[in-house]
């Protein structure tokens, strides 16, 4: 009889959390689709920073809207109120994406004979990648809002942490299943990807942590090696990079997420982020 009752109730729980989170992703998608249908055009430059903008807009007003004002969730509860602090977490997060995303790119490089060739065109780098870094700002802001802060943690309160993450991971892979030149491969590790994010959001350092991670990984590929992101090019001046004869290694044109050097950098920053986890909750003074 209890285990009955205990189903029952996890079942209804779960049946909450999915109306809830289908809820924000309806007001999120909607604001975001709408505001980028408002002002003029934006140059090609800064296309990428302004429909980003309105997906981060959209799905920020769905976070208060649904998760704060209607669920009557806490800013703490979504994440923003880390134990580290909201500057200490973002800075933190960029600084563990760069090292990371070098650390997938240095292997192409090492390992799967990728290359990444000067071309001394630095005089207009900085114009190049303001608007592009921009862009990777706000879209990790989006991505973050949309599959971790409110439908990972309502979700998570359901099901647990655990099956919420990997959930969460799944539908992130496969939301980048149809992005140019995907494979299996690929959305391997971008739901990979979307474990090691999760990690970020459930730990100290909260959602800061986890966008300043997102940021750090993509403009490092895109800015400081201008290789493609999840199958996406975006030219820069000064580096010029080219995938090696494996993609299997370096991911091919889907860009080092399609490959094992991947695999091996997340799975090494999902540990790193659950041992600091641990270790955080270990230290806590009682009480």
């Amino acid at each position: 009889m209890t285990a009955r009752v205990s189903f029952a109730d996890r079942a209804k729980r779960t049946g909450a959390a999915v109306a809830w989170i289908v809820a924000f992703g309806v007001v999120g998608g909607a604001s975001g689709w709408a505001l980028s249908r408002l002002g003029p055009e934006p140059s090609p430059a800064w296309s990428l920073a302004w429909s980003s903008l309105s997906g981060a807009v959209g799905f920020g007003l769905a976070t208060w809207l649904v998760g704060g004002v209607l669920d009557r969730r806490s800013w703490a509860y979504l994440g923003w109120r880390p134990g580290t602090g909201v500057p200490a977490g973002l800075l933190g997060g960029v600084v563990l994406g760069v090292v990371m995303a070098a650390g997938a790119a240095g292997l192409a490089v090492l390992v799967g004979g990728a290359t990444v060739t000067n071309t001394g065109d630095w005089s207009s780098w900085g114009r190049a990648t303001l608007p592009l870094g921009a862009g990777f700002l706000l879209a990790a802001l989006t991505e973050e809002f949309a599959f971790r802060g409110y439908p990972l943690r309502r979700l998570a309160a359901a099901v647990g942490a655990g099956p919420a993450t990997t959930l969460g991971a799944i539908g992130f892979g496969l939301a980048h299943l149809g992005n140019p030149s995907a494979t299996a491969f690929s959305t391997v590790n971008v739901a990979l990807a979307g474990v090691w994010l999760a990690c970020a959001f459930f730990s100290p350092g909260g959602m800061p942590l986890a966008w300043g991670a997102h940021f750090g990984w993509n403009a490092t590929l895109a800015l400081g090696f201008e290789a493609p992101v999840s199958g996406y090019l975006f030219p820069v001046p000064a580096v010029a990079y080219r995938a090696g004869a494996h993609g299997w290694i370096d991911g091919g044109a889907f860009g080092p997420e399609g490959g094992i050097v991947t695999t091996l950098v997340m799975l090494a920053g999902t540990a790193a982020l659950v041992a600091w986890s641990r270790t955080s909750r270990t230290t806590e003074p009682a009480g």
